[in-house]
């Protein structure tokens, strides 16, 4: 759950910078910072343009990248998603884009540019590593790690790829001012077999005692590496592995289960978690919903991620001899991170290797038939029984950090296309059907246009589907889907994440679900305390029975029904706590830090929008969320006893979440103060 910018042939973080000055708010649809951008861009792109041209370090260069040196986050720029980064750092992560975009662009397709020739690997890298330490985006393994697994997929794209940086940061930038391309490949639209919708999905059956169990386990992360009493405040992406004999009996060792810090799932506790899951809970299906490969991200390789898929695989037989186990892939597991190819691309950057040795694990549990689109894709559809079927989603087609979208945004319409023609199929065969994807739609990281029209599937044949389940986000949560005439048709469940990373209790989701139309009508998250299982590692972890929905929230559980319920959350602020609160597992770092009313709103936002552009209920409900609030007479967002009142709450941290209040006159001045400073004042 991370995100790299390639800069200059390998890698450029995607820099959360804070220079002094940057306003916190902004309005992202504010066409004036685009412009702004684009200045800042150009100014470096020429500084930078001209130190490769001619090896001299000019006073305004030597300035520009020192003050940007000193003001990112080596943490955040890979351990967050560029949308969990605040507005001002957005900022900043759009102007290189554009600007190292455009050097990269120019250097390689100019005939005389420093990397236009067959054998310029060696040039790539030094000036990536080069960038990498006058910014100081990293420690010199991690960067070197990157650019060297990155660097074979990035060159190959820029040299046939015709794609300019305004259309690659819009992409790749998708959720803010930068997305301002227009190129025509990159806005297609899907032949969907259109039929009207009369009004929202509310015929959910009610639990009963023959439903079957699904459980769920999602983004596992293994960490073949993780030593307990380790150091787990490192300075790298992920801790949890190494110098154990100078912080042992410390508060920065990493626990013996795991640790809420930037640390991914050691063997056992996953054991634990299987253990606890087939002694409590009777599994017809399991689902596991990608990312099974650790956060360690410059040393992945084939070898490390067959390694651990097959064990994890290996583990599940084990566990649950008896159950078939349906899989879908995550972000994690290709080598490198997130690069998952076309079919038509070399071999030594192609994606094959993956497909193939999925196929192999997963074939103990799938059909001879799923052969073929997994080889292709990484997708497949299944039929366990008579009337109902699985079909499992490569969504990695529209995850804005996989480098191949920039490649050519037309070859992720086939599967798209295959799963309409899949549930078409299914429709007309009277089957039920249940759609495992990875990335949930409404993600920022997640491609506007490719959800747009996988929605578009979802609302024609929302008849046919009756439950949907995403990972990705490592939280528990819900997303519901709206056709374009504002009903509710369909509902995605997440089940959280058995990784503690980051700062989280590990869990997995149980789904009670009526055996004649495959519907959920419940679920149960089960989890521990991180903190009190690192207390006594002798023993086995207190899992217990964190909620049930029904009971906690609401029994009718059809896209209406929870999307009445979105609106009771607005309307009951200690309500829309408690969902936050078992969102984020319970976990005592987040319910100790609490959560403002921009914090709940961009929770309760993520639960309205299923694509990234689509924010209409996402804005009908945050205000009433803030209406409700400010009738609050107390609202303590840190000890979640109390309320803050509306005055307080006016003073709280405005950005926490989401970047949801305007622009002031103030930081917008201030912008200009920086902009200035950045074409004149060297």
């Amino acid at each position: 759950m991370k995100c790299v910018l390639v800069l200059l042939a390998g890698i450029v973080a995607a820099c959360a910078v804070n220079l002094p000055g940057v306003p916190i708010d902004f309005d992202l649809s504010d066409k004036v910072l685009s412009a702004i951008a684009d200045d800042v861009a150009e100014r470096f792109e020429q500084e930078y343009y001209t130190y490769l041209k001619t090896g001299v370090e000019t006073p305004a260069f030597k300035t520009l990248t020192a003050q940007l040196a000193k003001s990112h986050s080596k943490k955040d720029i890979f351990t967050k998603e560029l949308t969990e980064l605040d507005t001002r750092d957005s900022f900043f992560v759009c102007t290189l884009c554009r600007s190292v975009v455009n050097v990269f662009a120019r250097t390689i397709r100019e005939e005389d540019g420093e990397l236009h020739g067959e054998n310029s690997a060696k040039v790539m890298k030094s000036i990536a590593m080069d960038v990498c330490r006058r910014l100081e985006l990293q420690t010199e393994e991690v960067c070197e790690g990157l650019i060297d697994a990155e660097l074979p997929t990035v060159e190959y794209i820029m040299r046939n790829s015709e794609i300019d940086s305004q259309s690659f940061c819009s992409l790749f930038l998708a959720f803010n001012f930068c997305n301002t391309g227009k190129n025509p490949a990159y806005n297609w639209t899907l032949k969907v077999d259109d039929k009207a919708i009369d009004g929202p999905k509310s015929d959910t059956p009610k639990r009963s005692d023959a439903d079957l169990k699904i459980c769920q386990f999602s983004d596992i992360h293994h960490d073949p590496l993780y030593e307990p009493g380790s150091l787990a405040n490192c300075v790298e992406p992920m801790c949890c592995q190494r110098q154990k004999s100078t912080v042992q009996g410390t508060s920065d060792a990493a626990g013996h289960w795991g640790d809420y810090r930037d640390c991914d799932l050691p063997w056992h506790t996953f054991e634990s978690a299987l253990n606890h899951a087939a002694a409590t809970e009777e599994c017809d299906y399991i689902y596991q919903t990608g990312d099974v490969v650790d956060h360690m991200v410059w040393a992945t390789s084939v070898e490390k991620n067959t390694g651990v898929l097959s064990k994890v695989a290996n583990q599940f037989t084990k566990v649950f001899p008896k159950v078939p186990v349906y899989p879908c892939i995550g972000n994690h597991e290709p080598h490198p991170l997130n690069n998952f190819s076309p079919e038509d691309v070399p071999t030594e950057i192609n994606t094959k290797w993956l497909y193939e040795h999925l196929y192999n694990d997963w074939s103990k549990w799938l059909p001879k038939e799923t052969k073929e689109t997994i080889l292709k894709g990484g997708y497949y559809t299944v039929s366990p029984k008579k009337g109902f079927r699985i079909i499992s989603l490569n969504s990695n087609d529209c995850y804005t950090d996989n480098y191949w979208l920039y490649h050519n945004g037309n070859n992720k319409i086939p599967q798209l296309q295959w799963f309409h023609d899949t549930l078409l199929a299914a429709e007309k065969a009277g089957e039920h059907v249940h759609v495992l994807t990875h990335i949930p739609s409404g993600d920022g990281t997640c491609w506007s246009v490719w959800a747009r029209e996988y929605n578009r599937c979802i609302s024609r044949f929302h008849k046919t589907i009756t439950g949907i389940f995403n990972g990705h986000s490592h939280k528990d949560e819900l997303n519901v889907f709206y056709s374009e005439e504002g009903h509710a048709t369909a509902v995605a469940w997440n089940g959280g994440s058995v990784t503690t990373y980051s700062y989280k209790n590990p869990n997995y989701r149980v789904y009670d679900v009526n055996k004649d139309d495959s519907t959920v009508t419940n679920h149960r998250t089960y989890t521990f305390d991180l903190n009190a299982a690192n207390k006594q590692p002798e023993k086995q972890p207190n899992w217990y029975l964190e909620y049930e929905f029904n009971k906690e929230f609401t029994e009718d559980t059809s896209p209406a029904g929870i999307d009445k319920l979105l609106d009771k959350l607005s309307e009951n602020p200690e309500l829309m706590r408690k969902y936050w609160r078992y969102r984020v597992t319970s976990a005592e770092p987040q319910v100790t830090a609490g959560c403002d009313r921009y914090c709940l709103a961009s929770v309760l936002c993520r639960a309205a929008i299923t694509v990234n552009t689509h924010r209409e209920r996402c804005e009908e409900l945050k205000k009433k969320l803030f209406i409700a609030v400010s009738k609050c007479k107390t609202f303590n967002v840190r000890d979640n006893k109390h309320f803050l009142n509306s005055a307080q709450l006016d003073k709280e941290e405005a950005s926490k979440d989401d970047g949801a209040a305007t622009m002031s006159i103030v930081s917008f001045t201030s912008l200009l103060a920086l902009v200035l400073a950045l074409r004149f004042g060297f």
